[in-house]
């Protein structure tokens, strides 16, 4: 089961992501890269969170995550902004774990070889 999970959502001009970690219970909510709310710590029921968009007048947002009865199952994020609802799409994590594929690395170690073979030669010509 992940620990952590990611929504997003554009709206309005504004990047809206929502970074979920569990078992710890921790959300935040981020609009255009910043963090407008947290959350710590886990309780019964549906997590809400506000926040509000950036602009004159900025316009209040209200996130709610909920966790599904199944504990290997991604929890449902939704977006309230001006009397509609949104659902989050959950979208894939990426960082340092995840490896190249293996052909760039093939690439990469070919191109370090050549270049330390060139140099061992202008070294040897130069002396």
């Amino acid at each position: 089961m992940p620990s952590h999970f990611r929504f997003h959502l554009d709206q309005d001009g504004h990047s809206v992501t929502v970074e979920v970690a569990r078992p710890s219970g921790t959300s935040e909510v981020l609009v255009d890269g910043k963090v407008v709310a947290h959350h710590r710590g886990g309780g019964q029921g549906p997590t809400v969170l506000e926040a509000e968009l950036p602009g004159d007048p900025p316009q209040p947002i209200s996130i709610t995550v909920d966790d599904p009865p199944d504990r290997d199952a991604a929890p449902l994020c939704l977006m309230d902004i001006a009397g509609m609802r949104y659902v989050m799409p959950l979208t894939p994590l990426t960082g340092a774990h995840s490896s190249p594929p293996a052909r760039t690395a093939g690439r990469a170690r070919r191109l370090r070889r050549l270049r330390r073979h060139v140099r061992r030669i202008v070294t040897r010509l130069g002396a």
